[in-house]
């Protein structure tokens, strides 16, 4: 015995049984350290992929609606606006669709962006009663503010059908009208006396049938009476291909080749307009009275010569990708 078996009288602990307590205890230890890692996994994992649709729903639902993709000036159009308007723009289209719709609706809305600068420019912007008249004479009827009238039943219809907000639908208006007051504008400062070039002219398919048409005009044929018969240009067909017109309103080849002709010359073939023209200059008038249509056509070119200008002196940014385009097609179809 050793001296503390003497003194105690009570045996040793086994050491291999404390080797294996201590294992045992280990083991749980361990165990139990897995389970909490595999719990804490599953748990990251689930917080992960609740933020991923977190994220997801605002990107798609607050975000990205909100997003400007284009602004003119200190005009912007958010996203949601350019989805609102899609529909309606497609129907009115000239058979575009897809992503080439997309861009022509933008530039639809660059041009509102800068006539809105230009109107602002000129002190012709329309007030929300202005609005509200046009809203009413586009629905045929006269505007009320009362909310049993005519005019709010058949607007409340008007947005069921056209899928727009309240919002959305004055904004376009309010757009349309800012574009009749500023042609309006532009067309009484348009000038009702000018130059007026008298014509002869014949409109052909090809460049080919336009020479011979000019040799047979040359040899002596009336060009009156070859107009009428084989001239694809309506208006001056008949009346044996006469045309007056300022120059400003013929096409760029046209006018080019008539500003620097004698009176009596024959001019050709000349491509315009996707046709090829013999054109004699019968004379000018360097004062002539222009008719009420002319004076429209004047008023609309000058109008574009105004956005063209303005474009290049207001600030125009674009921020619209396929993912935006996208998304605009799918909340206008809703799918």
């Amino acid at each position: 015995m050793t001296r503390r078996d003497r003194t105690t009288g009570l045996p040793l602990p086994r050491r291999g049984l404390r080797r294996r307590a201590r294992a045992s205890d280990g083991g749980f230890l361990a165990s139990r350290a897995a389970r909490f890692a595999v719990v804490g996994v599953a748990v990251a994992a689930l917080l992960l992929v609740a933020g991923l649709l977190v994220f997801n729903w605002f990107d798609q639902s607050v975000a990205r609606p909100r997003k400007v993709v284009l602004r003119v000036g200190a005009e912007e159009f958010t996203l949601s606006y350019y989805a609102a308007r899609l529909p309606g723009f497609s129907r009115a289209g000239g058979g575009a669709s897809g992503l080439l719709l997309t861009q022509e609706l933008l530039g639809q809305l660059e041009r509102e962006g800068l006539a809105a600068a230009l109107a602002a420019e000129r002190g012709v912007v329309p007030a929300e009663a202005d609005v509200l008249e046009a809203i009413a004479a586009s629905l045929g009827v006269a505007w009320s503010a009362g909310r049993d009238s005519p005019f709010d039943a058949r607007y409340r219809q008007e947005l069921r059908d056209s899928g727009m907000g309240d919002a959305d639908y004055r904004r376009r208006a309010a757009a349309r009208e800012t574009a009749r007051l500023l042609l309006e504008s532009v067309r009484a400062e348009t000038p009702a006396r000018g130059e007026l070039l008298r014509l002869r002219v014949v409109a052909l398919a090809s460049e080919e049938a336009a020479r011979a048409v000019l040799e047979r005009v040359a040899a002596g044929e009336d060009i009156g009476a070859i107009a009428q018969v084989e001239s694809t240009d309506d208006a001056s067909r008949q009346v044996d291909g006469i045309l007056r017109s300022p120059p400003a309103l013929l096409a760029a080849p046209l006018r080019e080749a008539l500003a620097a002709a004698a009176e009596g010359e024959l001019l050709g073939p000349l491509e315009a307009d996707g046709r090829f023209w013999v054109a004699r200059l019968d004379g000018r008038e360097a004062d002539a009275p222009y008719t009420e249509v002319q004076i429209d056509e004047l008023a609309a070119l000058r109008l574009e010569e105004a956005l063209a200008a303005a474009r290049d002196r207001i600030p125009v940014e674009r921020d619209f990708t396929t993912d935006d385009a996208s998304w605009a097609i799918d909340e206008a179809t809703g799918s």
